[in-house]
């Protein structure tokens, strides 16, 4: 179950995946799904979509010259200031922050 998912999230992460998708593509329940995906992987399936995302947008902050707004949608997350805040959470840098950085570590 858990690589089927896994496999999926990586596929289809720029389209909205909620649970009970997810769950449906696992033949089972939303619920289920959460608890299974999170003993075989130890993050929930939505931290592991997180994930997935903001690694998509690293490569796209560093690969390209994209506007922040438009990294957001390319990832599935076209909340920008939920893309900002969760790249911050998760990487300590707003997302213009490790594209600076990432340049100049490039020199």
């Amino acid at each position: 179950m858990g690589a089927l998912i896994t496999e999926y999230i990586d596929k289809n992460f720029t389209e909205t995946l909620t649970l009970e998708t997810l769950g449906d593509i696992a033949h089972g329940s939303p619920y289920h799904l959460h608890r299974t995906f999170k003993k075989i992987k130890g993050i929930t399936p939505v931290e592991y979509i997180q994930q997935v995302r903001l690694n998509a947008a690293k490569k796209y902050s560093i690969q390209t010259n994209k506007m922040i707004a438009d990294i957001a949608i390319c990832v599935g997350m076209p909340n920008t200031p939920y893309f900002i805040t969760l790249f911050k959470k998760k990487t300590g840098q707003i997302p213009a922050q490790f594209r600076q950085m990432s340049k100049m570590e490039e020199m």
